[in-house]
């Protein structure tokens, strides 16, 4: 009843109500995020093979494709959380212009009920990713208890990662931070959309998300340090993966693995106080969810105002210049670049990721608008919504919390070992396509055996819940 196995496996790679759906092209805009995002642990791997800078390796890593292309990984994971405000938002809003619940009902009922629901699309995949991590295993903490390892996981069921300083992080757990942020958001943000759904004849919804959107940009430009957060020295100058990596984990990696991490570093509480203050809190990211959230007011906005004064085309194209400009402006040079005054770099670094997600924001909703909108791209609707990125898309959410682990065994210990003489580039070029497929085996198997019977025992228990609940009245 549970195991649909045929009917599971042929939906990775189809659409269900083809002719309804006109969110295709979030699936070409997810997958090849998601494919950034394996490309940048990749070449964190990679890098920790050569010796740091000023060594010769370190200058040929600086000069190669992968390090000026590393900006678009590093900024990647914002697609995903704007996409994430997006459908949240978007299902609110789309069931309040139908039914606006009251206060009571929507915190007795709707509201909990959301929270639990997404809980449990997280609960499948962390269940996955922990066994990924007993298989492979990982040191316990050193002199920690039993009862401190129940604690390192527990943050990581209940969603508080982020804030849990990552020197007690599982290193295969390390994607979790993330979901951490999205499951936060998913409790945060739909009372910000409540709260302005309600105002919205003094104020618009989208003008309210505006001015949340300002105040997380300022949040951003007072909280950075220039000179207590150098980050542009570091990462011109030092691998990642050590560098953030916990002492006892690194020690592990090289006797396990048989390794010798080339790095001497005594300013490594420059990146963690980075990581801690403008990285991982939910105050630091949540702004890529709020343009998410305004990309659904106005898709929504378009579909029930069709006859509202057009724009310019000309306009369309100038957005269209805008990103692709600011797309130019991400490339990483092999030199480190003069640092500006602090308060145009504090500028830069507050504004940083909004602006990479607006533009990504504005090129799906080219893809989304109908096409008799001006700034409509029937080049990017087709290219997004190719089938190409269905079974990407649909295994995404497993596959970015696995393909760390995979590719760390793939790599360290495992076939791909020979990439290690090999140049980061040509190295992440070859395994990333391996690191995927292994990484899509395991989720598509996980997906059809355990993801889906759990989903659909979860609603089959809960509708008869609710069935005897009013056999009882």
């Amino acid at each position: 009843m549970f195991w649909q196995i045929q009917r599971d496996f042929s939906s990775l790679f189809t659409r269900r109500n083809d002719k309804d759906n006109h969110f295709h092209p979030i699936d070409g805009l997810r997958s090849i995020s998601n494919l950034l995002i394996i490309s940048l642990h990749l070449v964190a791997i990679f890098t920790t093979f050569i010796s740091p800078y000023p060594h010769s390796q370190w200058v040929k890593y600086l000069e190669s494709k992968a390090f000026a292309l590393s900006n678009y990984m590093l900024f990647s994971l914002e697609t995903f959380f704007m996409l994430s405000g997006f459908l949240l938002t978007y299902k609110l809003i789309t069931q309040w212009n139908r039914y606006f619940p009251s206060m009571e009902l929507f915190f007795q009922r709707e509201y909990p009920i959301s929270i639990l629901k997404r809980a449990l699309r997280f609960w499948p995949g962390i269940l996955l990713a922990s066994l990924i991590l007993f298989v492979f295993g990982e040191p316990f903490y050193p002199n920690s208890s039993y009862i401190f390892e129940f604690f390192r996981n527990l943050n990581i069921w209940m969603f508080f990662q982020n804030y849990i300083d990552f020197e007690y992080w599982y290193f295969s757990l390390t994607p979790l931070w993330s979901i951490s942020i999205d499951m936060q958001v998913h409790i945060l943000l739909p009372l910000f959309i409540y709260l302005f759904y309600s105002i919205r004849k003094y104020i618009s919804i989208f003008k309210s998300l505006f001015f949340l959107l300002i105040i997380s940009i300022i949040r951003g430009i007072i909280v950075f340090n220039p000179e207590t957060m150098p980050i542009g020295s570091v990462a011109y100058n030092y691998p990642s993966l050590p560098l953030l990596s916990p002492l006892h984990l690194n020690h592990w990696l090289q006797n396990n693995y048989n390794l010798t991490f080339q790095l001497q570093y005594k300013e490594t509480n420059a990146m963690k106080l980075f990581m801690q203050q403008m990285y991982l809190p939910l105050d630091a990211r949540i702004g890529s969810f709020i343009i998410g959230a305004m990309l659904a007011i106005k898709i929504i906005q378009n579909s029930l105002n069709s006859n509202n004064t057009k724009p310019k085309r000309f306009k369309k194209y100038f957005f269209f210049g805008l990103v692709f400009l600011h797309l130019l402006s991400l490339l990483q040079s092999s030199d480190l670049p003069p640092s500006p005054p602090d308060f145009i770099l504090r500028f830069l670094v507050g504004t940083g990721r909004q602006l990479f997600t607006l533009g990504q924001a504005f090129i799906l909703f080219s893809a989304l608008c109908p096409p008799t909108h001006p700034y409509h791209s029937r080049w990017i609707k087709t290219f997004l919504s190719s089938s190409i990125w269905i079974p990407i898309s649909k295994l995404s959410y497993l596959v970015y919390l696995i393909h760390l682990r995979i590719s760390l065994e793939l790599i360290f210990g495992g076939p791909l070992r020979f990439l290690r003489t090999y140049s980061v580039t040509q190295a992440t070029l070859i395994s990333l396509p391996i690191v995927l497929i292994f990484s899509q085996i395991i989720s598509s198997i996980w997906y059809v055996l355990a993801e889906k019977p759990i989903e659909r025992a979860i609603k089959y228990y809960s509708k008869k819940y609710q069935l005897s609940k009013i056999d009882m009245k």
